[in-house]
């Protein structure tokens, strides 16, 4: 609504039509020119009229407050220039009622919250940049700083020093709007110097447009020191508590190591429950077996017994003079005592093979000659039987090989024997052919040659649950067996072990009636060049030659530390007019050497000072002034193994025997070497397997001379020559043992292998074979290096010696004077 005047103030009018609230146009005398429609609703038409709002003059202009019927109106006056100049104000109305409340409200709002800031029980502070810029009174009570002091440090100044660094870096996290955990618990420093625990709650604020952080603390001294209390009470709790844990675990792995222990226990009292129940059955099969056997043994030592005696009776009775054919009665006494040789030698190779002492050779020889020779054996048995008796040799068998031609026969010889016992009608045939794993480029070893054996016979057969008990000591298939064919049991089980020391596997496929087929292969190597078959199998060197013609008196050296031995030898020698000069080690033997001339050297190998090989070898490169080189030498060894042959003759000994000493080998030997028939033996070759290395030592139960008779043997029957050695044996043995058992307390092991081999052939030479055999278990100990078994060795060697000295005494033996 507008009023005439002067001046243009349509532009004015259109401005404050414009505005929202009530609005005036009032021109230089106070008069309303132009009211809008918000005016017209507070005041009506005045237009035309004086300003109805009070106030200040026309001139005055700026803001004031108008109170009208309970409300208050804000007025803002606008001075205005319209172009000629005229003179306008513009009063801008607002209704500020509401404002006034809100503004009442928040004065009373700001005097609530002072009165809570400075009264609440919380300390109140805000802090912008490391300082604080706002602190409660409760802060100054808590810290007993005041307000001034809080505000003019760094806040850090108050913090206990080990929580500075993470209170300052949450605060500058918090500030930079970064990730801050909103609750802390750290530690106050007041001025008297005592840490408060409090707990803060923080978040970021506005403070004077600048980022800061707003933290409402509450004292929690009280209940840390509660805490701390409570759980150091826990720690130690705890610490019972596992103290207590641990006990009772060491108490429950206790218990259960007790009942891990008691149920081994158990179980092992009922695998000894088991194995003693085996073992007893085992023991009673043992039983029976033994019985069978020493009853079939018995049985087969007696029959060519029966025949031998019953023949000879016959033949010398005055009464059967010209009814006897005394031909036939030799040749059945012949045939009686080749059964009993057999018989023994069974017993002594399964005794050998047992005892680890059967060594094998490794000699040229033919296989097809050997299967000759074992036909050749009992042809007239199979003929005699009505069998034909065949051998097959296919065509890749090698003509020669190297090994042990005599066991391998008497393998063979054994199955072929058996073939004919259990045979009454058809055929016997025996095969030989390479083995399949040794054909023509399928054998791992080029040098090497497998070959295999088979009998095959239509004879009765064997059960097949009979068949793993043939092949065991002392068995046969049925006591029936024994009965009807005879036997001792004995060939199968030294054919499977003689076939294992010849690097082979012995079966058998056999069917009740129908026969049965005995195979089994061998290793044999192939010769060198230059090496064939003999024509006859021989002995190997040294072994078994006769006495000759009678010697010429030879001048012979004797280098024997062995009284007992040395004795011997002079006592047998000298009344045959040899002239013997004796000494006691090789160093004296090669002195005797470099002085005298002799004939022949009888040279023992174990002796102190310098031992026989040593004294052997420095008299064949030369190293005696004097001597020729070539002396005959005959080593004088208590070791027969074939290793310990080689080790002599490749010392330069022109032969050997083995202790004890056979008499009319010696002499053989001697006759040999001085008379210039044959040469220098050669070294046999490393065997081809052994049947264990540990010798028999359990000789308690024999007796203690139970060698007596071998000895006899060895000294040719010289009864008053035995008793005088067993005088020395008795004198010389106490001081050798005392010997050993100083040089075992002194860990002097060459002494100990010295004496110990002393004991070994001192016992051996007067037949006191179980002592000889405890000697020799704890020379070979000593040998090898088992010094911790030495100890444990030596009771049981004495033991035995002192049985020996004992048992000759009481046969009125009386020691040698010394």
């Amino acid at each position: 609504m507008d009023a005439p005047g002067p001046g243009d103030t349509r532009h004015f009018r259109q401005f404050c039509d414009a505005l929202p609230e009530a609005a005036l146009l009032v021109d230089a005398e106070g008069r309303v020119r132009h009211a809008n429609a918000g005016a017209v609703r507070l005041f009506g038409n005045v237009c035309g009229h004086s300003c109805p709002l009070p106030g200040p003059s026309a001139q005055d202009g700026g803001d004031r407050e108008w109170a009208d019927g309970g409300r208050l109106y804000h007025i803002r006056r606008i001075r205005l220039t319209a172009a000629d100049g005229s003179l306008f104000f513009l009063d801008w109305i607002r209704d500020a009622s509401e404002l006034a409340a809100l503004r009442g409200q928040l004065a009373r709002c700001q005097r609530q919250f002072s009165t809570i800031v400075e009264n609440v029980m919380e300390g109140v502070t805000i802090a912008v940049n490391g300082k604080l810029a706002y602190v409660n009174p409760f802060m100054e009570r808590l810290t007993g700083y005041d307000a001034a002091t809080l505000l003019a440090r760094p806040f850090t100044t108050f913090l206990h020093e080990e929580d500075r660094d993470g209170v300052l870096t949450n605060h500058k996290r918090r500030l930079a709007g970064q990730p801050a955990p909103p609750g802390q618990v750290f530690r106050i420093l007041t001025r008297r110097g005592e840490a408060r625990w409090v707990q803060a709650v923080s978040a970021r604020i506005e403070w004077e447009d600048a980022p800061a952080s707003l933290s409402l603390l509450s004292d929690i001294t009280p209940q840390r020191q509660a805490q701390l209390a409570l759980a150091e009470l826990i720690r130690d709790q705890e610490s019972r508590i596992a103290s207590r844990t641990a006990s009772l675990r060491e108490a429950n792995r206790t218990l259960e190591t007790a009942n891990e222990r008691l149920t081994r226990e158990i179980e092992e009292h009922e695998r000894t429950a088991r194995k003693l129940t085996a073992a007893r059955k085992k023991a009673s099969q043992a039983s029976k077996a033994k019985s069978i056997f020493l009853a079939n043994m018995s049985h087969e030592i007696r029959t060519p017994l029966n025949v031998i005696l019953g023949m000879a009776d016959l033949a010398l009775r005055p009464d059967s003079q010209g009814q006897v054919d005394h031909v036939r009665a030799l040749e059945m006494i012949r045939e009686a005592g080749a059964s009993l040789r057999a018989l023994l030698g069974d017993l002594l190779d399964l005794s050998r093979i047992e005892a680890g002492r059967l060594d094998l050779e490794s000699i040229p020889f033919s296989p097809s000659r050997v299967l000759d020779a074992a036909l050749s054996g009992h042809a007239v048995l199979a003929a005699r039987q009505g069998l034909a008796l065949e051998g097959h040799v296919a065509s890749d068998v090698p003509e020669t090989l190297v090994g042990d031609p005599g066991r391998l026969g008497q393998v063979l010889a054994n199955l072929i024997g058996n073939a004919l016992k259990f045979t009454p009608a058809g055929r016997i045939d025996v095969f030989v052919r390479r083995g399949d794993g040794d054909k023509e480029g399928g054998c791992p070893e080029p040098e090497v040659v497998t070959l295999l054996f088979s009998v095959r016979d239509t004879g009765v057969g064997i059960d097949p649950e009979k068949r793993k008990a043939i092949f065991q000591s002392f068995r046969q298939a049925d006591e029936s067996i024994t009965r009807q064919y005879g036997g001792t049991g004995l060939g199968l089980a030294i054919c499977r072990r003689l076939v294992g020391l010849l690097g082979g596997r012995i079966r058998v496929a056999s069917r009740p009636g129908e026969g049965s087929e005995f195979s089994f292969t061998a290793r044999f190597a192939l010769p060198q060049p230059g090496q064939t078959a003999p024509a006859e199998l021989g002995a190997a060197p040294g072994a078994g030659a006769t006495a000759g013609p009678p010697l010429p008196p030879l001048d012979i050296l004797l280098a024997e530390d062995s009284e007992l031995s040395a004795e011997m030898l002079l006592t047998f020698l000298v009344p045959r007019g040899h002239r013997i000069t004796r000494v006691v080690n090789g160093r004296a033997a090669l002195d005797a050497l470099a002085m005298g001339r002799f004939d022949l050297v009888l040279m023992d190998i174990r002796m102190p000072v310098m031992d026989g090989l040593a004294a052997t070898r420095a008299i064949r490169d030369g190293r005696v002034e004097g001597c020729d080189p070539n002396l005959p030498i005959l080593a004088l060894t208590a070791h027969g193994a074939t290793k310990d042959r080689e080790r002599i003759l490749a010392a330069g000994a022109t032969d050997y025997l083995s202790k004890p000493v056979n008499l009319d080998k010696l002499l053989a030997a001697m006759a040999r070497m001085t008379t210039g028939k044959g040469g220098r033996a050669s070294p046999p070759a490393a065997p081809a397997a052994k049947a264990g290395a540990t010798p028999p030592g359990g000789a308690e139960d024999v007796p203690f001379d139970a060698g007596r008779a071998e000895a006899l043997e060895n000294l040719g029957g010289d009864k008053d020559l035995y008793e005088r050695l067993v005088t020395v044996f008795l004198r010389d043995t106490p001081r050798d043992l005392e010997r050993l058992r100083v040089a075992l307390v002194e860990s002097d092991t060459e002494a100990t292998v010295l004496v110990a081999h002393t004991l070994k052939g001192n016992a051996a030479v007067v037949g006191a074979s179980p002592a000889s055999a405890r000697a020799r278990m704890l020379e070979m100990a000593a040998r090898q290096g088992l010094t911790d078994a030495l100890p444990g060795l030596y009771d049981p060697l004495a033991a035995a010696f002192g049985r020996a000295l004992e048992g000759f005494a009481a046969k009125g033996l009386k020691p040698a004077s010394s």
